[in-house]
């Protein structure tokens, strides 16, 4: 069901940091995705309750025998020559059908809750990355501001240093411009992590209080453990499948239980006061004839469904198959990437630039040097940021391929 939280104790939560498992939460309580795929479990689960039910019975009155001209005999409406019958009828299933069709609504009621849990996994990955997603504009947009105030650092001090003539004016105009730049890339960094939050909001159900998102977890670090070449098949949509075929099969013995001939039973007590007293009693039994319908129709359908049902599932595992051999390619192209940056890469790319800042205010380093080194910083900053965020991004989408909800081990 859909939470009625309030969006203020949303937003007073997310204030103060918003974490993966936070988000999470949220999401199963506030995705329209998930509302929709329970309320197809319970269809489902009333469906089974329907399929165990046992025919009614019947009850029916009728009076005949009645003279409109009034000459229906002397004495009391009891006494009349009326005909009164009361019946009752009660069917009985023959072959199973009740079990079979029990059989049938379980299999399908799995399959509701195998899609649901394909929701809930397809839901969790989309949700992680884009967490991920706003990290990475976070950090991003750090990093931007950083280099943006060093950037009007330098060219503050270089304005006081042409007071002086200690500069040429050439260069204070090209840091001028460098700063300018600087402060464009900072405000399109900003753009970008708003973008972030409203796509993280949407998600979360958190559209008023997307200014206030904030992903405060850490990164994860390199390492990861592969799963199983089979762990693709405990994906519930594959699950899911599987427990289709099983209800096709018992719609096929359902199918074939209908050539089991039903029984009807009945018994009635009639009222005719003539000729034979007041009271008569009477009992029948009824069964079809089968003289147009076999049911074939019936059975040929349901062992088409079942071969639809393993087409189902073929599918579902070719495609399953296919996703964990991707995410797993994929996560093990980012795990290298991060150990290359996981090192001390930034730090010496910031070690450079410190250099090359203290060198160009001793005069001993050209402008045009220490903007190279500057614009190197930015670049492994971000490339770092895009490692850690795609390899955070690559072990969501491994967990979703191989079934697992939960994070791999490093």
């Amino acid at each position: 069901m859909i939470s009625l939280a309030t969006p203020t104790a949303f937003a007073e939560q997310a204030a103060a940091g918003l974490t993966l498992s936070q988000a999470l939460q949220r999401m199963r309580t506030h995705d329209p995705n998930l509302a929709v795929a329970q309320t197809a479990v319970d269809q489902a689960a009333a469906d089974e309750i329907s399929a165990g039910e046992r025919p009614n019975a019947t009850l029916s009155y009728g009076t005949s025998k009645i003279n409109p001209a009034g000459h229906n005999g002397p004495g009391s409406l009891w006494d009349k020559s009326f005909d009164t019958i009361v019946s009752i009828q009660q069917p009985f299933e023959r072959g199973g059908k009740r079990r079979h069709r029990l059989a049938a609504a379980a299999a399908n009621r799995d399959a509701s809750e195998a899609d649901y849990d394909d929701v809930v996994r397809r839901e969790r990955l989309v949700v992680t990355q884009a967490y991920w997603e706003l990290k990475r504009a976070q950090q991003k947009s750090e990093s931007a501001h950083a280099l943006a105030a060093l950037a009007r650092g330098s060219l503050d001090a270089a304005q006081a240093r042409l007071r002086h003539g200690d500069i040429a004016a050439l260069d204070v105009e090209r840091l001028r411009i460098g700063a300018a730049e600087a402060d464009n890339a900072a405000g399109q960094a900003d753009a970008a992590r708003e973008d972030a939050r409203v796509a993280l909001a949407a998600l979360l159900d958190a559209g008023q209080d997307a200014d206030a998102l904030e992903a405060v977890d850490d990164w994860p670090g390199p390492g990861f453990v592969a799963p199983e070449a089979d762990a693709a098949n405990g994906r519930a949509d594959v699950q899911a499948a599987e427990r289709r075929i099983a209800a096709a099969q018992a719609a096929l013995d359902l199918a074939h239980a209908q050539r089991k001939r039903d029984i009807s039973v009945s018994a009635n007590y009639e009222h005719n006061p003539a000729p034979f007293g007041h009271t008569l009693l009477g009992f029948g039994v009824s069964v079809p004839l089968f003289t147009g319908n076999h049911y074939d129709g019936e059975i040929a359908r349901a062992n088409a469904d079942i071969d639809a049902a393993r087409a189902q599932l073929a599918r579902a595992q070719v495609a399953a198959r296919a996703d964990l051999g991707r995410a797993l390619a994929d996560v093990r192209s980012a795990n290298e990437r991060l150990r290359r940056y996981d090192g001390d890469l930034v730090d010496r790319a910031r070690r450079v630039e410190r250099t090359a800042e203290t060198a160009y205010a001793r005069g001993g380093l050209a402008l045009i040097e220490l903007l190279d080194a500057r614009r190197e910083l930015k670049a492994v900053e971000d490339d770092a940021t895009d490692a850690r965020a795609d390899f955070a991004e690559a072990l969501a989408a491994l967990a979703a391929a191989s079934a697992s909800m939960e994070k791999p081990s490093a």
